[in-house]
């Protein structure tokens, strides 16, 4: 039998169990590392916009120095000009030195070391191009300085005239808002690093000078590099600041942070496993697989033969539901009130009645009138739904004579109930009253639903034998029968002495292990041959 999800999963709840316990794991592992991913971009952005307003800042200064000395001074080294222009290293913040050029563009003097004894050639700029502003500029990066014997190394940003060098200590700050690099965009479209971070691999040198990396702002983790990339043109310059953290770097950064989160994952899936399981193991309980089993191939019927007290003679036959469990039965004691709980009354009446039809049409010969008598739950007492349900089969299967009988019990026969049960007697059915006697009927009520069989519980024969108050009724139940028309059955009949006793009563028909317990149709089949054959006997 092909079994479905829960009942493959109940099967196998601990390893199930062990699956959701690790999955839940996994699942919190990613959301963290999702959450960390999503504030490790926060702070580079938070980095790279701190960085680019500091490059906007040294940018702005250099410019307005040298806009200053271009529109205010003379290109010559005056003690008065030297000294100015003292002043106005000493008024910024990033900028250490001021230069003056000749016509040839070569170094005459500064502002720290005064005229020089000769001219000195500039190195060729790295860069040459007009500013976003208008005005043309050159830079060279890592110019060795006169001071200390060239030791130390500068950015040189040269305009007109003049010149300015960048103080080493604007590397460093630039270095410490969190970029590895400061990028330079130049007039042809390509770009070049003017500060870099020593620690930055040459592969990301190159991969971060890439089109797709300069051309605007990123900030994203990159599945093709695997790392977190954030790209930041200063606004208003030719400068682009940008970071990346490798992913294996980023979790070196934050080691500490996702040794806490595992072990809190781990936790957390040995709790949904503690969990889960006892869930996983209740559904192989039969209140979760009951609706799985109420299909045809899990609808066992049984039918006990109902006879003529009189003659012995079978006249029908009422039919019992069990459901096949795999190896095991189960009775309608342990089903009923678990169909009731799910609300599955009308799935399992409908799956009783089909199968009964068929195994009934199939197997038992054609017969004047058989009565066949079924149970249904009180909610599906409709004279349109049962008739569609057995005209449906019928259509389906070869006629054999069948009177089909519906029980219902005392409680169901008021109200709208009494309209439904009315029109199924117009409708042909046969209506019998279960259980009479347990209930609260009367002679009024019975006569008002006018049935066609009383039904005597099986309590009632069960204590004739002690005379007892119960089955003195049974010739006030016989008598209330006759005033409405109806026949009268008895169930639970277990010996001859109950047998003579019914009959000496009135009672019409009978059924219980004195005639046959419930079969299968196979056995019912043989029983109503064997009958036959028995009245055919000389």
């Amino acid at each position: 039998m092909k079994k479905g999800f829960k009942a493959r999963i109940a099967c196998l709840p601990v390893p199930c169990g062990m699956a959701v316990g690790l999955l839940v794991s996994l699942l919190c592992i990613a959301v963290f590392t999702l959450y960390m991913g999503w504030r490790h971009l926060q702070m580079m952005n938070e980095l790279q916009e701190a960085a680019v307003s500091m490059v906007q800042s040294i940018s702005k200064e250099t410019r307005t120095l040298l806009q200053r000395l271009n529109r205010n001074y003379q290109p010559v080294c005056s003690d008065a000009n030297l000294q100015k222009f003292r002043e106005q290293v000493f008024a910024s913040s990033f900028l250490g030195e001021v230069g003056v050029l000749d016509e040839q563009g070569r170094l005459i003097c500064t502002s720290l070391m005064g005229r020089l004894p000769v001219a000195l050639e500039v190195p060729a700029p790295d860069i040459s191009a007009p500013a976003i502003s208008g005005e043309n500029f050159s830079m060279s990066t890592d110019v060795a300085l006169l001071i200390g014997g060239g030791r130390f190394k500068a950015t040189i940003v040269t305009m007109g005239r003049f010149n300015t060098v960048l103080r080493p200590k604007a590397q460093e700050v630039l270095l410490a808002k969190g970029q590895d690099g400061l990028r330079i965009l130049r007039p042809n479209g390509r770009s070049m690093f003017m500060f870099v971070n020593p620690a930055l691999s040459e592969f990301w040198r190159q991969r971060l000078g890439q089109d797709d990396l300069i051309a605007g702002p990123v900030q994203r983790f990159s599945w093709r590099d695997m790392a977190f990339i954030s790209s930041l043109p200063a606004e208003g310059t030719r400068f682009i600041s940008q970071s990346v953290t490798p992913v294996w770097t980023f979790f070196q950064k934050y080691d500490h942070e996702f040794a806490m989160a595992l072990l809190a994952s781990l936790l957390t899936g040995v709790l949904a496993y503690a969990a889960i399981v006892p869930v996983f193991r209740s559904w192989n309980q039969l209140d979760h697989r009951i609706k799985e089993l109420l299909v045809d191939k899990n609808i066992v019927c049984v039918y006990q033969p109902i006879v003529d007290l009189t003659s012995g003679a079978p006249v029908g036959c009422e039919v019992l539901m069990r459901l096949r469990d795999g190896a095991e039965i189960v009775y309608p004691d342990q089903a009923l009130p678990l169909v009731i709980k799910r609300k599955l009354t009308w799935e399992l009446d409908q799956a009783v009645v089909r199968k009964a039809i068929r195994e009934l049409s199939g197997s038992l010969p054609a017969m004047i009138e058989f009565k066949v008598a079924f149970n249904f739950f009180p909610e599906n007492i409709s004279c349109e739904r049962l008739s569609a349900l057995f005209d449906g089969e019928l259509k389906k299967v070869q006629p054999r004579g069948f009177k089909f009988e519906l029980e219902v019990i005392e409680q169901q026969y008021e109200g709208a109930m009494l309209k439904e049960i009315t029109e199924l007697k117009r409708a042909g059915y046969l209506v019998s009253v279960d259980d009479f006697g347990t209930g609260y009927s009367n002679l009024g009520s019975v006569k008002t639903l006018s049935p066609d069989l009383l039904k005597i519980d099986k309590s009632f024969v069960f204590e004739m034998e002690d005379a007892s108050v119960r089955s003195s009724l049974i010739p006030e139940i016989v008598s209330i029968a006759r005033a409405v028309g109806a026949k009268v059955i008895a169930e639970g009949i277990e010996n001859e002495a109950q047998r003579a006793k019914l009959l000496s009563f009135g009672v019409d028909f009978g059924q219980g292990y004195l005639f046959a317990r419930p079969m299968d149709i196979v056995s019912l089949a043989r029983f109503l041959r064997d009958a036959a054959s028995a009245d055919r006997a000389p």
